[in-house]
């Protein structure tokens, strides 16, 4: 045997149901709604940048990315991880640098595959969008948003 048990590695939270366990199911499920809702915004601006003002898709996509940012932000102190913590700046500062990582994997992808697969570019936004999501949740619930032994 490998030491896999059917709850994962020796029996830890390294399997399908550690893994949501300890991203914990509610908070996923609201972090997606605020994905949902941060991404609508996002892809709304970034249709309207380019459709109406002009502006390049890959400029637009990170302008419009950073108004998602704030939206989520706002969603996932109150909504997902009910975060009563008055540090903003501290927080936001956190929040917006994982976030610009996934700013940086959505326009790696669009731009791939816009310029070498002939994706529209909204496609290519919806699939950096889906790829990112994983690594921001992450990264939002165990840096941003975690809790310290005291509940702080």
């Amino acid at each position: 045997m490998n030491g896999m048990s059917a709850e994962g590695w020796h029996g830890g939270d390294h399997g399908l149901n550690g893994l949501l366990s300890a991203f914990g199911r509610e908070h996923l499920l609201w972090f997606l709604f605020a994905g949902v809702v941060s991404s609508l915004v996002d892809i709304g601006l970034l249709f309207f940048f380019c459709e109406y003002l002009g502006v390049w898709y890959l400029s637009a996509a990170a302008v419009s990315y950073c108004c998602g940012i704030l939206v989520s932000y706002c969603l996932n102190k109150s909504l997902t991880f009910h975060d009563e913590r008055r540090n903003y700046l501290m927080q936001f500062s956190t929040f917006a640098a994982i976030s610009f990582s996934c700013l940086l994997v959505n326009l790696c992808i669009i731009w791939l595959a816009v310029e070498f697969a002939g994706v529209n570019y909204l496609v290519a936004k919806v699939i950096a969008t889906g790829c990112a999501f994983f690594w921001n949740y992450y990264g939002q619930s165990r840096i941003t948003f975690a809790r310290n032994e005291d509940g702080q």
